[in-house]
């Protein structure tokens, strides 16, 4: 199989000032020390891709807003060789530690994208999510970004939080709204057993109602001019997620730091966890795996079909070399049949419905 370039860099920033209720990502709490030893291995790690330059990056965690001003700025110059021309640059940022010199840094290093960690409007279950900012901390946040010319922002909401109500959510979203954001993405609540709620035994809310939540969501947005490009996502007209859309089109990207999973040339891996394991080690995989075309395959329908355009069939037959309707004849007649899936000359897409049981559906293909 041909080599592909990665187009994009994802960067895990694993540090937090503090840890929220349901949060299993890999994080830790913010060490001055370890975070400056963070960045160096980061800078190790990047200097593998020297003259390479990507269309996206984006910097995750954790809180990339948790580094302090020095911390920030030499984060973001190391990064600064790899911007290609156009690049879609995304930080995500915590509202009450993402002031106007933090912002004024990501600007002068070519940030023109944030991902602003919201969640809900309602200090009670702000509160009860261990969340820290107030709502006035996030609307003037967004007021400072506007000021230096970021408007390409997207904020998290999240439902099927204990005690949250439809009207809460509904809040929530009319709030989002009002704000003109350009980009939301809405997820569910899962329980992992590695998070504060898991060790507390706090349940999910049940699938019908959790089903209610998801065709609010749906609604509200879609009247306001939302488009529903992807199952969690939703946006203004032109105003996709890029980097996003690099994963949802199956292109290879980087990934750096400590949990965070990359796929290169037919290789997917995930970095350690271990952030003393990743300070210390050559090569600190958690996994690697080679892909076989079988695998891409059904990778390129999984992540394809959570699209609100789907598959271009064309795209698959390049990749590949064989039509889609030829390896998943079956799969694709059955959920046709079912209302599931729309299948044309061009595109392989799921339905509405579809995308509400897409595990049912991939179940079919694999």
């Amino acid at each position: 199989m041909e080599q592909n370039k990665a187009k994009s860099l994802y960067i895990h920033v694993p540090f937090c000032q503090h840890i929220c209720e349901y949060c299993d990502f890999v994080r830790v709490g913010y060490h001055l020390d370890l975070s400056d030893r963070f960045l160096e291995r980061c800078e190790q790690d990047l200097s593998y891709h020297q003259g390479e330059t990507f269309e996206t990056i984006y910097i995750g965690g954790g809180t990339p807003s948790a580094l302090s001003l020095d911390q920030l700025k030499r984060l973001l110059n190391i990064l600064k060789p790899f911007i290609g021309n156009e690049c879609e640059m995304t930080m995500e940022a915590n509202p009450e530690n993402f002031d106007e010199e933090k912002i004024k840094a990501c600007v002068s290093f070519g940030v023109n994208r944030i991902s602003l960690g919201v969640q809900s409007v309602q200090p009670k279950l702000l509160n009860l999510i261990g969340r820290k900012h107030t709502m006035t901390d996030v609307e003037n946040v967004i007021l400072l970004l506007r000021k230096h010319g970021i408007d390409n922002i997207s904020t998290d909401g999240m439902y099927g939080l204990p005690t949250q109500t439809l009207n809460d959510f509904k809040e929530t979203l009319t709030w989002m709204i009002s704000q003109q954001l350009p980009h939301l993405s809405l997820y569910a609540l899962t329980i992992e057993p590695n998070s504060a709620f898991g060790r507390k035994h706090i349940k999910s809310v049940d699938n019908t109602l959790e089903g209610e939540f998801y065709q609010l969501a749906c609604d509200l947005l879609q009247k306001a001019g939302y488009q529903h490009y992807e199952i969690s996502n939703f946006c203004l007209p032109s105003k996709e997620s890029r980097h996003n859309l690099t994963y949802w089109h199956y292109e290879d990207f980087v990934a750096i730091g400590p949990g965070a999973s990359g796929k290169e040339n037919h290789r997917r891996y995930t970095v350690t966890k271990n952030l003393h394991r990743y300070l210390s080690e050559a090569n600190p995989f958690d996994e690697q795996i080679i892909l076989s075309k079988e695998d891409e395959m059904f990778e390129f329908v999984m992540m394809g079909l959570r699209l609100q355009s789907g598959i271009e069939r064309k795209r698959f037959l390049n990749r590949f070399d064989v039509d889609i309707e030829t390896v998943y004849a079956t799969a694709i007649e059955k959920n046709i049949k079912k209302g599931w899936l729309y299948f044309s000359d061009t595109h392989c897409k799921a339905s509405e419905e579809g995308r509400l049981f897409l595990h049912d559906v991939l179940i079919d293909f694999m």
